[in-house]
């Protein structure tokens, strides 16, 4: 099946237009932050995009149904260019596709409830994407564990040379899209859980799509999420996402069992040996450097 369009959610962006007429131009970037369950943490995240820089944002807020006062958090720290709904999903890909059906802006940005912005992260975004014309913008990556920074993702400037057999170092929480893209190529595709977000950068890739880094953008992310909790998964959605794409299925498979090996290795030694395990991590993936406080 292949993944829905923008119009097959078009009633979202129907239901926001009663309910929110426009009355002011609409704003260039929308943040959109799905969220399930996340009262502890997404004060933070929306906090994050009212202190940008750059003014002319909304956010765009989709709950899952939350139980902890995630939704009550929402509304009451919400401005009135923002919009926030609240109902059952199918799943995060489903979340994010009403997230972007309902934003108005030319550019998006995924951020999760977790997650958050540096002040001036969106601005650079802007100024990266008018410079260069491409389709996304995107930077470093600090990740966080217990509130300490453990370890800096940079971006990956030439990420297209890795795309077609793994997951590059592009981190979603830093890139900011131009919507058109969303209409050119579909939204995410709810046959994945984990990898969503790859197989979409794969498939703008494919059809032409071309992203920009830029050293200066950088996010902030929380190292327990739903992919690194669950990275077994990750890693197996990841090689079925290459496969579909043309690779190779032996080639992925064994690329697969690599990656799940030097996980399951990496998760105790950095919890016994972490000066071993930052020397070997470092030796083979360029794009990390461990955080100072680690």
């Amino acid at each position: 099946m292949s993944p829905p369009l923008l119009g097959q959610y078009a009633s979202y962006a129907e239901r926001r237009s009663r309910e929110q007429p426009v009355s002011t131009a609409a704003p260039a970037v929308s943040i959109v932050t799905v969220a399930l369950n996340a009262a502890s943490t997404i004060a933070r995240t929306i906090q994050s995009v009212q202190a940008q820089s750059f003014l002319s944002i909304e956010h765009v807020l989709v709950d899952g149904g939350s139980r902890d006062g995630t939704f009550d958090i929402i509304k009451r720290l919400a401005r009135m260019q923002d919009y926030c709904i609240s109902e059952t999903d199918r799943g995060i890909s489903d979340a994010f596709n009403k997230g972007v059906a309902l934003a108005r802006g030319r550019f998006v940005q995924i951020l999760n409830a977790d997650d958050w912005l540096s002040p001036d992260q969106i601005a650079r975004g802007i100024a990266a994407l008018e410079r260069s014309g491409a389709d996304f913008a995107f930077g470093d990556l600090i990740f966080y564990e217990q509130g300490r920074p453990v370890f800096h993702y940079a971006g990956d400037p030439d990420y297209a040379r890795v795309i077609h057999r793994r997951w590059p170092s592009v981190g979603h929480p830093t890139m900011l899209v131009a919507r058109d893209a969303f209409a050119r190529i579909g939204l995410f595709d709810p046959a994945y859980r984990n990898a969503m977000d790859y197989d979409w950068l794969l498939r703008l890739h494919r059809a032409g799509g071309r992203g920009i880094y830029c050293p200066q953008i950088v996010g902030h992310m929380t190292h327990d999420g739903v992919s690194n909790r669950q990275f077994a998964r990750t890693i197996e959605e990841v090689k079925e996402i290459v496969i579909a794409h043309g690779r190779n299925r032996l080639l992925a498979g064994m690329e697969a069992r690599g990656r799940r090996f030097k996980t399951g290795v990496a998760q105790p030694m950095r919890r016994h040996l972490k000066p071993l395990y930052r020397l070997v991590r470092r030796t083979i993936n360029p794009a990390y450097r461990p955080a100072p406080a680690e």
